[in-house]
């Protein structure tokens, strides 16, 4: 019988390295440098393609139809991190959104970024991922690390917090974890948290999870609620502890080449667009949460929100893997966490600042 996710990732593979020559023998790159091929692999229940529509109007109508933006969702172009990175390098595709793991193909450090706990709340991680000087660090480490094929147009986030959820046995504390069969990504950090915690990390793939939940191949899962009301993962699942151990922070890039053929005014209204996205995706987050915790209430299913000391021993956990990935990454991982840990000290600064005055 055909595979066919092997036959699609066999013809994807084949276009691209079909593209690859011909970029190579006819030109530097593959598109006008007036059009704008944008990529996410998400789906258009996601925030990622309402970003897109608004940034598409927006180049558009500010360039007076000089720049136009073409958008493709899900795996028409590339299908993973990795194939959508060499399809930008190739000029097949010139815009792509992916979180901290998907960039890591190209920064590593960037990992970082999912070290549990490290964000306080909604507020400071918008802060944090706006922060201008955290965005001038990221834009220079990624363009060096890329060998200045790609540049970072704007930080944002995708889908909220990560949270556990599972289907029989409720989490209220870190001891819970404890013979919990967790679905995770290919992620050393997430899966070195449920590791501490006494439970098993699973890494299965996205679309396959609702089978592996319904089967009992894993007991639980860590995402957002919105990632979980899209794909009805509360079909399968129970409870949700709002341990918030992640925030799903994203990047939106664009291939470097590109960008610098575009004229000085075309390059100011395609930053601004993306400065856009960010906005966008910060906003309607919160909206969309709205509709999936209705629909994990209307399942019959329960919400836990940790007390402040379960959540110091949750909390407890991520000192062992910030140490970790000290050790990993050495002088770039330690030259991220500071550039990212000052940008989240200031953050927290603005916060409270603005507290103590309304509230004086």
């Amino acid at each position: 019988m055909l595979d066919l996710n092997k036959a699609l990732t066999g013809t994807r593979t084949a276009l691209l390295a079909g593209a690859v020559a011909l970029a190579g023998a006819f030109a530097p790159q593959a598109l006008d440098a007036t059009e704008l091929n944008l990529v996410f692999l998400a789906n258009e229940d996601d925030q990622e393609y309402d970003a897109a529509l608004v940034f598409k109007n927006f180049v558009e109508a500010r360039t007076g139809g000089e720049v136009t933006v073409n958008i493709f969702v899900g795996a028409q172009l590339c299908g993973s991190a990795n194939e959508c990175f060499e399809s930008m390098r190739a000029g097949v595709v010139n815009m792509y959104t992916a979180t901290a793991g998907g960039a890591s193909a190209i920064y590593p450090a960037v990992q970082g970024m999912d070290i549990p706990y490290a964000l306080s709340s909604d507020r400071v991680a918008q802060l944090t991922l706006q922060d201008q000087e955290f965005t001038n660090f990221m834009r220079r480490q990624i363009l060096d690390s890329s060998n200045n094929d790609i540049m970072l147009l704007a930080m944002t986030q995708t889908g909220g917090w990560r949270n556990f959820a599972t289907r029989d046995k409720p989490i209220h504390t870190p001891d819970d974890v404890a013979g919990v069969r967790f679905r995770t990504i290919e992620s050393e950090i997430q899966q070195r948290l449920v590791r501490s915690m006494g439970g098993s990390p699973t890494p299965i793939p996205w679309l396959e999870v609702y089978t592996a939940l319904q089967t009992g191949v894993v007991d639980g899962t860590k995402n957002s609620i919105s990632d979980i009301a899209n794909m009805n993962f509360q079909e399968q699942l129970n409870y949700i502890t709002l341990d918030g151990h992640a925030y799903m922070a994203s990047m939106w890039f664009i291939d470097n080449a590109t960008f610098r053929s575009l004229t000085p005014e075309q390059q100011q209204v395609v930053l601004d667009g993306g400065a856009l996205m960010s906005t966008i995706q910060f906003g309607i987050q919160p909206r969309k949460e709205l509709d999936a915790y209705a629909k994990w209430l209307e399942a019959g299913n329960e919400i836990i929100a940790p007390t402040e000391e379960a959540m110091e021993q949750f909390r407890s956990h991520a000192e062992p893997i910030r140490e970790w990935y000290l050790e990993r990454f050495g002088d770039a991982g330690q030259e991220f966490l500071e550039a990212f840990e000052a940008a989240v000290a200031r953050s927290e600064e603005i916060v409270e600042s603005d507290r103590a005055s309304a509230m004086q």
